[in-house]
């Protein structure tokens, strides 16, 4: 997933890039990094997964993903 991907994705989802990196267990640094670079295989898994199930940000986990992915 590239870095428009990425953004084009999350603006489906409705999340902040902050938002994403909440529910995807990484710092905001990474979020940022993910929005200018494109994420790691992992978080763009996620963000597909996401994307294919039709969830929205009410949909997602609260705490995020941080007991599954652990990928900063």
């Amino acid at each position: 997933m590239t870095a428009p991907e990425y953004r084009a994705a999350l603006a489906t989802l409705g999340l902040s890039q902050l938002a994403a990196g909440r529910w995807l267990g990484v710092s905001p640094k990474t979020a940022q990094n993910y929005a200018s670079k494109g994420p790691s295989g992992p978080a763009a898994r996620a963000i597909r997964m996401a994307l294919r199930h039709g969830l929205s940000e009410d949909a997602l986990p609260p705490d995020g993903l941080g007991c599954i992915y652990k990928g900063d």
